[in-house]
């Protein structure tokens, strides 16, 4: 019984899911021969070209925020001639896609980058790089922003374990939270994030 709870509470999660934001699910791209790499994990409103999402390539552990489309075409050229453009889109290993990104068609994303927040992808990103921006430019290494990260760590009430990770924080730890928050960012403890299993 508890099974079938488990089963109709993730088909209706899917439903509004595809009703509110218009998410296909990640078994649709997957039968059109997109190729979606081990330890996947997609937040939602994210959208891959649902027409040529076959020209898209996802590697291992990546995750894509919330709302940010890939395009793997072009029709601006159909207004002034009878073709469009068609390009491949490659996001590398370990790699973080941003909230609000948009990643423009024949582009490849390199293994280890994060791309910022609301940016637009419209040239190729080299490994181990974090890119930001309209047109989403390189803005430093991934050696150099662990590192920061590692500096900004060792500051005193600026850590936080795995139970700071979770939706139902008491009112001490949000305070706790938006003490720590006060002067720059603070650290929580996630763990990795695990949705996909599956390389085509």
């Amino acid at each position: 019984m508890n099974r079938i709870k488990v089963i109709i509470r993730s088909l209706l999660f899917k439903l509004i899911n595809f009703i509110c934001y218009g998410d296909l699910p990640t078994s649709y791209y997957l039968q059109k021969g997109m190729i979606i790499g081990n330890n996947f994990h997609r937040q939602t409103g994210t959208k891959f070209d649902p027409s040529h999402c076959w020209l898209i390539s996802i590697g291992n552990d990546v995750t894509i925020a919330n709302n940010v489309q890939i395009l793997a075409h072009d029709d601006s050229p159909r207004f002034f001639s009878d073709y469009g453009k068609l390009g491949k889109v490659r996001i590398g290993d370990n790699s973080f896609i941003g909230a609000r990104t948009i990643i423009l068609p024949n582009v490849t994303i390199g293994e280890n980058v994060i791309i910022g927040a609301g940016s637009v992808v419209v040239k190729d990103i080299p490994p181990n790089t974090i890119a930001v921006g309209n047109p989403a430019r390189i803005h430093c290494s991934i050696d150099d922003y662990l590192a920061k990260c590692t500096r900004e760590m060792q500051v005193k009430d600026k850590v936080f374990g795995k139970e700071y990770c979770n939706r139902n924080l008491s009112k001490e730890q949000k305070e706790e939270l938006i003490s720590a928050c006060k002067d720059g960012f603070c650290y929580i403890q996630m763990g990795k994030v695990i949705e996909y299993g599956r390389k085509s």
